[in-house]
Protein backbone atom coordinates (compact mmCIF):
# COMPACT_ATOMS: atom_id res chain seq x y z
CA UNK A 1 0.00 0.00 0.00
CA UNK A 2 1.68 3.58 -1.30
CA UNK A 3 0.31 6.59 0.91
CA UNK A 4 0.70 10.44 -0.65
CA UNK A 5 0.35 13.25 1.81
CA UNK A 6 -1.61 16.09 -0.36
CA UNK A 7 -1.99 19.80 0.67
CA UNK A 8 -6.20 19.72 -0.02
CA UNK A 9 -8.31 22.79 0.68
CA UNK A 10 -11.42 22.68 2.53
CA UNK A 11 -14.44 25.09 2.95
CA UNK A 12 -14.75 25.27 6.99
CA UNK A 13 -17.88 27.50 8.22
CA UNK A 14 -17.10 29.65 4.51
CA UNK A 15 -13.12 30.10 5.29
CA UNK A 16 -10.43 28.10 2.81
CA UNK A 17 -8.69 26.38 4.83
CA UNK A 18 -5.59 23.54 3.62
CA UNK A 19 -5.06 20.26 5.51
CA UNK A 20 -2.91 17.44 5.49
CA UNK A 21 -4.54 14.54 3.79
CA UNK A 22 -3.00 11.35 3.13
CA UNK A 23 -4.28 8.80 0.38
CA UNK A 24 -3.76 5.25 0.64
CA UNK A 25 -3.66 3.03 -2.00
CA UNK A 26 -2.59 0.27 -4.15
CA UNK A 27 -1.12 1.11 -7.69
CA UNK A 28 -1.43 -1.71 -10.51
CA UNK A 29 -0.62 0.35 -13.22
CA UNK A 30 0.30 3.99 -14.58
CA UNK A 31 -3.17 5.07 -14.36
CA UNK A 32 -4.82 2.00 -12.99
CA UNK A 33 -5.18 2.12 -8.69
CA UNK A 34 -7.81 0.24 -6.35
CA UNK A 35 -8.56 0.51 -2.75
CA UNK A 36 -8.11 4.10 -2.43
CA UNK A 37 -9.18 5.86 0.71
CA UNK A 38 -8.53 9.10 2.63
CA UNK A 39 -7.38 10.27 5.84
CA UNK A 40 -8.22 13.71 7.64
CA UNK A 41 -7.56 15.22 11.21
CA UNK A 42 -10.17 18.30 11.23
CA UNK A 43 -9.89 19.50 15.25
CA UNK A 44 -10.03 16.61 17.41
CA UNK A 45 -12.05 14.20 14.24
CA UNK A 46 -10.08 11.76 12.58
CA UNK A 47 -11.55 10.89 9.66
CA UNK A 48 -11.33 8.27 7.18
CA UNK A 49 -13.24 7.33 4.01
CA UNK A 50 -14.61 3.90 2.59
CA UNK A 51 -12.43 2.52 -0.17
CA UNK A 52 -12.99 2.46 -3.63
CA UNK A 53 -11.60 1.75 -6.39
CA UNK A 54 -11.47 5.10 -8.21
CA UNK A 55 -9.71 8.27 -7.12
CA UNK A 56 -13.07 10.30 -8.12
CA UNK A 57 -15.25 8.46 -5.96
CA UNK A 58 -12.77 8.22 -3.28
CA UNK A 59 -12.95 11.98 -3.01
CA UNK A 60 -16.46 11.82 -2.62
CA UNK A 61 -16.46 8.93 -0.25
CA UNK A 62 -14.29 11.44 1.91
CA UNK A 63 -16.32 14.65 1.25
CA UNK A 64 -19.63 12.28 2.74
CA UNK A 65 -17.34 11.67 5.72
CA UNK A 66 -16.99 15.08 6.37
CA UNK A 67 -19.34 16.97 9.01
CA UNK A 68 -21.61 19.39 7.29
CA UNK A 69 -20.09 22.67 8.06
CA UNK A 70 -16.86 20.94 6.17
CA UNK A 71 -16.41 20.64 2.35
CA UNK A 72 -13.85 19.63 -0.50
CA UNK A 73 -12.39 22.71 -2.05
CA UNK A 74 -11.45 21.00 -5.05
CA UNK A 75 -11.39 21.15 -9.04
CA UNK A 76 -14.23 17.90 -8.82
CA UNK A 77 -16.27 20.46 -6.32
CA UNK A 78 -15.87 23.24 -8.79
CA UNK A 79 -18.30 24.59 -11.17
CA UNK A 80 -15.07 25.19 -13.91
CA UNK A 81 -14.33 21.25 -13.98
CA UNK A 82 -15.78 19.42 -16.13
CA UNK A 83 -15.20 15.46 -17.01
CA UNK A 84 -14.81 14.48 -20.98
CA UNK A 85 -17.92 13.11 -22.10
CA UNK A 86 -15.82 10.71 -24.06
CA UNK A 87 -13.76 9.50 -21.33
CA UNK A 88 -10.65 10.90 -19.22
CA UNK A 89 -7.59 9.31 -17.13
CA UNK A 90 -7.67 8.73 -13.75
CA UNK A 91 -7.87 11.50 -11.66
CA UNK A 92 -8.36 14.09 -14.02
CA UNK A 93 -11.17 16.63 -14.63
CA UNK A 94 -11.02 19.68 -17.06
CA UNK A 95 -11.09 23.53 -16.44
CA UNK A 96 -13.27 24.98 -18.57
CA UNK A 97 -13.38 28.55 -16.51
CA UNK A 98 -13.56 30.46 -20.00
CA UNK A 99 -16.21 28.36 -21.45
CA UNK A 100 -20.44 29.18 -21.51
CA UNK A 101 -22.17 25.87 -21.44
CA UNK A 102 -25.63 25.50 -20.99
CA UNK A 103 -25.91 21.38 -21.57
CA UNK A 104 -24.56 18.51 -21.88
CA UNK A 105 -24.39 19.28 -26.14
CA UNK A 106 -22.30 21.96 -25.32
CA UNK A 107 -19.70 19.90 -23.29
CA UNK A 108 -19.23 17.61 -26.29
CA UNK A 109 -19.13 20.24 -28.36
CA UNK A 110 -15.89 21.16 -26.61
CA UNK A 111 -14.42 18.03 -26.28
CA UNK A 112 -14.54 16.96 -29.89
CA UNK A 113 -13.07 20.37 -31.36
CA UNK A 114 -10.12 20.84 -28.91
CA UNK A 115 -7.36 23.06 -29.87
CA UNK A 116 -3.83 22.26 -29.22
CA UNK A 117 -4.07 24.47 -25.69
CA UNK A 118 -6.69 21.55 -24.20
CA UNK A 119 -4.31 20.07 -22.55
CA UNK A 120 -3.58 23.01 -20.58
CA UNK A 121 -7.03 22.67 -19.15
CA UNK A 122 -6.02 18.96 -17.52
CA UNK A 123 -6.44 19.19 -14.25
CA UNK A 124 -6.01 16.26 -11.13
CA UNK A 125 -9.59 16.05 -8.85
CA UNK A 126 -7.95 17.78 -5.73
CA UNK A 127 -6.27 20.46 -7.62
CA UNK A 128 -7.27 23.83 -6.45
CA UNK A 129 -7.13 27.73 -8.18
CA UNK A 130 -8.15 31.47 -7.31
CA UNK A 131 -11.00 30.58 -9.64
CA UNK A 132 -12.66 28.04 -7.25
CA UNK A 133 -16.33 28.36 -7.26
CA UNK A 134 -18.85 25.69 -5.90
CA UNK A 135 -20.94 23.59 -8.62
CA UNK A 136 -24.24 25.61 -8.38
CA UNK A 137 -26.64 24.71 -11.44
CA UNK A 138 -28.19 27.60 -11.39
CA UNK A 139 -25.21 29.99 -12.33
CA UNK A 140 -23.32 27.23 -14.44
CA UNK A 141 -23.78 24.13 -16.68
CA UNK A 142 -21.06 21.51 -15.27
CA UNK A 143 -20.27 17.85 -16.85
CA UNK A 144 -19.87 16.73 -13.05
CA UNK A 145 -21.90 14.76 -11.21
CA UNK A 146 -20.36 16.09 -7.82
CA UNK A 147 -23.48 17.09 -6.16
CA UNK A 148 -25.39 14.00 -6.96
CA UNK A 149 -25.79 12.42 -3.73
CA UNK A 150 -25.86 8.60 -4.96
CA UNK A 151 -22.59 6.67 -5.86
CA UNK A 152 -20.58 4.07 -5.59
Amino acid sequence: MKVDTLNVNYIIDGKIIVILTKMFYEQLDEDEFQNIHFEVKVNIHQIQSKLSNSIEYAVKHLQKELPDNIGIACCQSCQHGNFNPFGDLENEIFCLKDKALLNRDDVIKTFSKQDKSFSTRSRKLLDFCKDYKPISEDEKYTYNDWDLEEFS
